[in-house]
């Protein structure tokens, strides 16, 4: 099989001839710290390193490094991606120094630091900290979704692609709706409104779910014909379970989350990539049922995310993309013996019957060494065929 046929035969529920494997993105790609030496160590070149996502510092790799790994996914990435930052210039606002987003969320870190020394931004300026009422959010100068810009050119680099190669190929995150409150509010304050004023986190939500709706048509109207899959980000989960009850998320997130998934689906014929850190576990059959074909990153580390139970409870309903190697322990400081048999285990559970697409656990952090990180893609390799 070529790529495209083996990504799209395992989420099909189906064997391919080996398991699919993933390095790119937004949730499956590499620091840039990590990559540099990556580079160092393989002795390839890259003069003209791209971040995938700036305020992540992921960047993507090269067609030599894909190469080299066995990749099988390529993505159609907008200007700017999820998180639009066109000009990646950082600024200092009060003690901070980053980038603004689409939003007004101010993605930042210790302005006093070295920009050698910072390794992310997070989002530490919260336009809506101070919102108190419905009309505050119904008011505020919201983005449009339709804007063109980001898609410029797209459209004919997608179709090259999908004629001149065999790859599967993928969007970053063209939604985020529950999620993108945290960015707002701030993530203590919009937990808080999920009880104590939850029509104003609902009239966010439906705000969000309008630019993102108006986004993703924009953008799948454009390349959707040669798209396998569509990511969208949630992340509503923690490493010990859920970050809300379960009877909240069915109330308010998830009929709002579905009208998204809906609409990707009316539009074009590919799968939906759903992504969650944490002990999503509970989540999967609703996630199901919303429409969402694949999770992303698969946490193993966390509570209930043990890889052979994920697959006996939720296997026939659902693809799982990443799970290859602890990423918090296993991937930065065990040994590359230690990650192949780790790797090795994780197959064992996830690779029968297809619906597994192997990637890192998220992103590959800045302190991982280059030869952990061709361990765990070798494993891949060696332990892939069906």
């Amino acid at each position: 099989m070529n790529s495209r046929e083996r990504v799209n035969v395992t989420l099909n529920h189906k064997e391919p001839d080996k398991v699919p494997i993933d390095l790119g993105g937004n949730q499956s790609s590499i620091h840039i710290i990590a990559y540099k030496k990556l580079l160092e160590y393989l002795e390839i070149e890259d003069d003209n390193i791209q971040y995938a996502d700036f305020v992540q510092q992921i960047v993507r790799p090269c067609d030599q490094v894909l190469e080299r790994f066995g990749i099988d996914i390529r993505y159609v990435q907008p200007l700017g991606g999820m998180i639009n930052v066109q000009d990646m210039k950082p600024e200092v606002e009060q003690k901070y120094i980053g980038v603004y987003d689409q939003f007004g969320v101010f993605w930042g870190n210790d302005a006093k630091k070295n920009m050698t020394d910072i390794l992310y931004y997070d989002p530490v300026i919260h336009p809506f900290a101070d919102f108190t009422t419905i009309k505050e959010v119904k008011d505020y100068n919201w983005p449009d979704g339709q804007d063109r810009t980001p898609f410029k050119g797209l459209k004919d680099y997608a179709k090259k692609l999908r004629k001149d190669t065999e790859f599967a190929f993928s969007t970053p995150p063209v939604g985020c709706v529950y999620e993108y409150c945290t960015f707002l509010f701030g993530f203590t304050k919009t937990l808080k409104y999920l009880i104590k004023k939850p029509e104003i986190l609902i009239s966010t939500m439906e705000e969000l779910l309008k630019y993102w709706t108006d986004y993703a048509t924009t953008f799948l109207t454009e390349v959707g014909e040669c798209l396998d899959v569509v990511s969208i980000n949630g992340d509503i989960a923690e490493q010990a379970g859920p970050i809300m009850s379960l009877q909240l998320y069915e109330k308010m997130i998830k009929p709002i989350e579905r009208k998204l998934s809906q609409k990707i689906h009316d539009i074009v014929d590919a799968k939906i990539n759903y992504h969650s850190c944490g002990a999503i576990s509970q989540f999967i059959p609703h996630f199901a049922e919303i429409g969402y074909d694949v999770i992303n990153p698969v946490q193993i580390s966390a509570y209930d995310m043990e890889p052979c139970s994920l697959k006996k409870r939720f296997g026939s309903i659902m693809s799982f993309w990443g799970g290859l190697c602890n990423s918090q322990k296993t991937l930065p400081f065990g040994t590359p013996e230690q990650i192949r048999e780790e790797v090795r285990r994780n197959f064992e559970c996830l690779k029968p019957g297809g619906g597994f697409i192997a990637s890192n656990i998220h992103n590959i952090t800045a302190e991982v060494p280059p030869q952990n990180i061709v361990a765990m893609f070798d494993a891949a390799n060696e332990f892939g065929n069906y």
